[in-house]
């Protein structure tokens, strides 16, 4: 017992510390950007993407994927119980948003997420990606190409994961672990979400990472500040998350 547990918080630690690793900032630097510097500043493969090319942005993709499955996999491995195999996927996620390498400030681990579930349950994996493939198919096929429609899917696609599970078995380990990876999620999209919605009045204030967006709000002025804030907290994220004002 007591050498099963040393192993699982050994996994667990281990797991974060690989998801600190940040492939789109080692791809960035093989090529020479440094991706601090550049775009959004983000440790992610969309910048990666925009800052160097579609390919490299693909390849860290699925690197950063890879750490989110891989987590579970080496776990399941060992013959540990679900519950360890989950927190090293999660522990691996973490690592990914707030890597210890890279002063706490990494990417939004969407790739990650999705190595995640894809290794957690690979069914559901498949189903919560129908709000991707359309998304997908509509950049491809309509015309004007609609915007921002990818990351608002993405999210969606975090909440139909722990749903297809617990209809099939209810409340499980993985459907907690799957909840929690979508709270991750939303919670390392806040400060950005609060600058993009309250910008520029809130600017100052997104840096740090206890800024609220009701604080922030309420320092904003005229008529369009007032406009957005008059608006339900649910559609304000959404706003922030798709960059639009159509909401």
């Amino acid at each position: 017992m007591a050498n099963a547990s040393a192993l699982a918080i050994a996994l667990i630690v281990l797991s974060y510390l690989v998801g600190s690793v940040s492939f789109p900032w080692l791809v960035a630097r093989w090529h020479g950007i440094d991706l601090r510097k550049t775009g959004s500043r983000k440790l992610g493969g969309s910048n990666l993407m925009r800052s160097v090319g579609l390919g490299p942005g693909i390849t860290a993709g699925v690197l950063d994927g890879a750490k989110g499955f891989l987590a579970v996999l080496i776990a399941r491995g060992f013959g540990l119980p679900i519950e360890v195999q989950l927190a090293c996927g999660i522990a691996a996620l973490i690592g990914q948003m707030w890597p210890v390498f890279h002063s706490f400030d990494g990417g939004r681990a969407n790739a990650t997420g999705w190595g995640f579930s894809l290794a957690a349950d690979p069914i559901a994996a498949l189903i919560m990606g129908t709000p991707l493939y359309l998304s997908l198919a509509a950049v491809v096929l309509v015309r004007p190409r609609p915007t921002r429609v990818l990351p608002l899917a993405s999210l969606l696609s975090f909440v139909i994961f722990p749903a297809v599970i617990w209809e099939q078995e209810r409340t499980t380990p993985t459907v907690v672990a799957g909840l929690l990876v979508f709270a991750l999620i939303v919670v390392r999209r806040l400060p950005r979400a609060c600058a993009r919605t309250y910008r520029p009045a809130l600017r100052p204030l997104v840096s740090s990472p206890t800024a609220h967006c009701s604080t922030a709000a309420s320092s904003s002025s005229g008529a369009r500040s007032r406009s957005r804030t008059d608006a339900a907290p649910v559609v304000l994220y959404v706003r922030a998350w798709t960059g639009s004002t159509r909401w």
